[in-house]
């Protein structure tokens, strides 16, 4: 399979990737995930870690209609100014460390105040809450009007 590189517009990861499923060609972009602050909440998002390119597998070298894909600025060229290959075994790599969990920080970090979770058991299981504080080694957020605490294992960034 021929893997090549996609130049996206900024901030057109997903916009790109959907345009190019919809043709029924396979992209990826590694992101890597990590909290950001809004309005005191923090959120848990994904950044593209390659800025504004992504991998497409183009198997009938059809160029322009990737190129006509809405998201997609251009391919990245080689020397010749035909679109430049890339190894298959490199396109694998970078999916083994993302799917590995390589570049997610929210994971591997514990969970901050003001994050914005998702309860996974108990009596507010699959209800989204704010963490208010540790207290006791425990995650407090407030459901109902009341606070409650929860154990760190228990929640999932949302």
């Amino acid at each position: 399979m021929s893997w090549y590189i996609a130049i996206t517009n900024p901030n057109c990861h997903r916009r790109a990737e959907g345009g190019l499923a919809e043709l029924g060609y396979r992209a990826f972009w590694p992101k890597y995930r990590k909290w950001a602050s809004h309005a005191r909440v923090k959120v848990a998002k994904e950044y593209p870690i390659l800025g504004r390119y992504l991998f497409v597998e183009i198997p009938d070298r059809n160029f322009w209609a990737v190129r006509s894909v809405n998201g997609v600025e251009a391919l990245l060229t080689g020397d010749n100014g035909a679109p430049a290959v890339v190894q298959e075994k490199q396109v694998w790599s970078f999916r083994e460390r993302y799917m590995s969990g390589e570049w997610d920080f929210v994971a591997q970090e514990r969970v901050p105040t003001g994050a914005r979770v998702k309860i996974m058991e108990g009596e507010f299981a699959d209800m989204l809450a704010v963490v208010r504080r540790r207290h006791r080694g425990k995650l407090e957020f407030v459901m109902a009007g009341k606070f409650h605490y929860t154990n760190e294992s228990n929640v999932r960034a949302a």
